[in-house]
């Protein structure tokens, strides 16, 4: 099984990335192959809207830092997202990522009968933390469920930790850790 783990956070030991270790961990001992990546060391442009990708290409045509990631998604059988929510939302970083997951959607994604140029039965898994209390920013992953709906994800997870204020909260946080382990070997 192959994992595809994108961290969204600038922090390299902030509380989504430890959250997401805690998941590659436990998938790693399961026997996984995880391949982490981290974009705040990548330099890459948002989508252009071009539309090359529907137009003339069968992938994104920009060449930049992101090609590699845009190209894991087709190995992988579970794609993790982890990203803190600022303002109100993902991360920039992990937000233009997204943004270019555009071009793995098939150029009848609208009315056809295949919307992704995935392969089906892939899972994902959204690890979202927050220094606001649990009860808010459930819109958050309620909009990126819809994108991983369009790009095809037969099963879709959502691991979310409030209040983490400090950086090492989710560290000092047994029963998150333990909730984000359960899931990965359930899923694994």
């Amino acid at each position: 099984m192959k994992i595809l783990t994108i961290l969204g956070s600038p922090s390299e030991n902030g509380n989504s990335t430890t959250l997401a270790r805690q998941f590659n961990s436990t998938a790693e001992a399961k026997g996984a192959e995880v391949q982490t990546i981290v974009l705040n060391k990548l330099k890459y442009l948002g989508c252009q809207s071009c539309m090359a990708c529907k137009d003339k290409a069968e992938k994104c045509i920009i060449k930049d830092d992101l090609k590699k990631v845009l190209d894991a998604f087709y190995d992988a059988d579970i794609v993790v997202l982890a990203s803190p929510v600022y303002f109100g939302d993902i991360t920039g970083q992990l937000k233009l990522l997204i943004d270019r997951t555009f071009s793995l959607l098939t150029p009848e994604f609208m009315t056809g009968p295949k919307r992704s140029r995935l392969d089906d039965g892939k899972k994902f898994v959204f690890i979202q933390t927050q220094g606001g209390g649990p009860e808010l920013f459930d819109d958050v992953y309620t909009r990126y469920e819809l994108v991983a709906n369009y790009l095809g994800f037969a099963s879709m997870h959502h691991i979310k930790g409030g209040n983490l204020m400090k950086h090492d909260d989710a560290t000092n946080n047994p029963e998150l850790l333990a909730e984000v382990s359960q899931l990965a070997d359930t899923l694994v």
